[in-house]
């Protein structure tokens, strides 16, 4: 939860000193102060707020004096005291603020909260927000941010996405290295689904350092030991079933092969690196 910080202004300030000591002011009076004063203005506020619209009044005044107004309903209580905010791990207090645009003792119906909740959903890491003015002092924020699901590499440079394809941010990323990596111009917006069909199978996933979107239509796979796996444009699950049984059976993935092709469902084709077929022939030249 974040909160501005600071004391709220004394009123006592405001009133002329009483020639005589008096008593503390009982809980009840505490209560009538702090909320039955900013009741009371906020009433007149909409009283004279219907007559002025009714009459034409406030087209033609209301630059004159709404300035005037607003440093009344605030002299009165109704100011911006704090600024609550649930649900915050990942965005900048200070982006928070700054979409608020207000700061402490300006009047609180200044605030807009459709603006704000506009601003702050272009905060990179907020999916969903709700504004709400909660008088006589409180501007109340609460916030669903994205959960990062991979980094994504484009044009030589990281950046780390959500499910939805949405960037992150381009910092800060040693702190996800543990995600996976997309490459490809529309990768994120194709990754999530993928991704989740390779982390179903666990034996495939632990080996992969990143998924290939090519031409748009399909995914290679690039794996750690530096063999590439390519995939076809329909029927990928059964393709990575098949990959994953023979990597149980055989250590496919373990052997001296450059690539191994499934993209034709009736056949697989692997292509061994040149040291491989080397020592594949040299039998056959010492008969």
């Amino acid at each position: 939860m974040l909160r501005l910080t600071g004391s709220k202004p004394s009123s006592r300030g405001r009133r002329k000193a009483a020639p005589t000591r008096r008593r503390p002011a009982s809980p009840m009076r505490q209560q009538l102060v702090r909320y039955g004063l900013p009741a009371a203005v906020l009433a007149a506020v909409v009283v004279s707020g219907t007559w002025a619209v009714g009459s034409g009044w406030a087209g033609r005044t209301a630059t004159v004096v709404g300035d005037r107004f607003l440093k009344f309903t605030a002299e009165a209580g109704l100011s911006v005291q704090d600024v609550m905010v649930v649900g915050r791990a990942k965005t900048e207090p200070a982006d928070i603020l700054a979409a608020v645009g207000l700061g402490r003792g300006d009047p609180i119906l200044r605030f807009d909260p459709d603006r704000t909740r506009d601003a702050i959903l272009s905060l990179p890491w907020v999916k969903a927000a709700t504004v709400e003015r909660r008088l006589p002092d409180t501007i109340f924020i609460r916030l669903e941010e994205r959960r990062p699901m991979a980094l994504w590499q484009h044009e030589q440079k990281l950046r780390v996405i959500d499910q939805d394809g949405h960037v992150l941010t381009e910092e800060g990323l040693a702190a996800y290295a543990h995600l996976p990596m997309v490459v490809g111009p529309d990768a994120p917006q194709h990754a999530q689904d993928f991704l989740a069909m390779i982390a179903s199978r666990p034996a495939i996933a632990e080996q992969v350092e990143a998924a290939v979107r090519v031409g748009g239509r399909r995914w290679d796979l690039h794996m750690k030991n530096g063999v590439d796996i390519r995939l076809p444009e329909e029927g990928v699950a059964e393709a990575l079933d098949q990959l994953a049984e023979m990597t149980a059976a055989s250590a496919l993935l373990e052997r001296d092969i450059i690539a191994i092709d499934l993209r034709l469902s009736d056949r697989l084709v692997i292509q061994t690196s040149p040291f491989a077929a080397e020592r594949r022939r040299l039998p056959e030249e010492n008969t």
